[in-house]
């Protein structure tokens, strides 16, 4: 079965600061860890099964799916930093036979760890910035997406409520106990 990707290599490089040179090897595993697990948080499972269906029969852009492609067009940009929060690490350090390892060369100069955490704070965030927006347009347009109401919601309610990121824990999902 072929692999459905929202978001695409060149999209994400285009948005962020990203370098061109950036290999897919390192960007698409990131890119599919920020779909299936960041975005399937926000939409669930049965409204991000319907996103990859359309977009694999091609049937996107038809007029009676404007409601799924503006939603497509909204998890854009928070694909891409989502992407880049993923990536950071897996181009910062390398598994190798002896360890883990960092690359130097006599022109760049290696990040430190602190520049590193920095870097993935202000990439994720803009992922939540772009969460939080996503999440108002789900509530704003949920009589839209029958996908919504046909799974068990109940998983996501809470994700619908805040696209905060913390190392604190909240209590739940993101600290909200949604009745009914």
């Amino acid at each position: 079965m072929a692999e459905i990707l929202l978001s695409s290599e060149k999209f994400i490089k285009e948005t962020t600061n990203v370098s061109e040179n950036l290999s897919g090897k390192y960007l698409l595993p990131s890119l599919r860890e920020a779909q299936e697990i960041g975005l399937r948080g926000i939409l669930g499972d049965c409204l991000l099964a319907k996103l990859k269906e359309l977009v694999k029969e091609s049937q996107i852009n038809l007029a009676v799916n404007a409601a799924y492609k503006d939603l497509l067009d909204r998890c854009q940009y928070y694909l891409a930093y989502a992407t880049i929060v993923e990536v950071v690490d897996r181009i910062s350090y390398k598994v190798v036979n002896f360890g883990v390892a960092k690359s130097t060369d006599e022109n760049l100069q290696v990040a430190t760890q602190d520049e590193i955490a920095k870097q993935k704070y202000f990439y994720q965030a803009k992922a939540d910035n772009y969460c939080l927006d996503l999440q108002n347009f789900l509530l704003n347009n949920r009589q839209a997406f029958p996908e919504l109401k046909d799974c068990d919601c109940s998983r996501i309610k809470a994700n619908l409520k805040s696209a905060a990121s913390c190392g604190i824990f909240l209590g739940g999902a993101r600290g909200r106990n949604i009745k009914g």
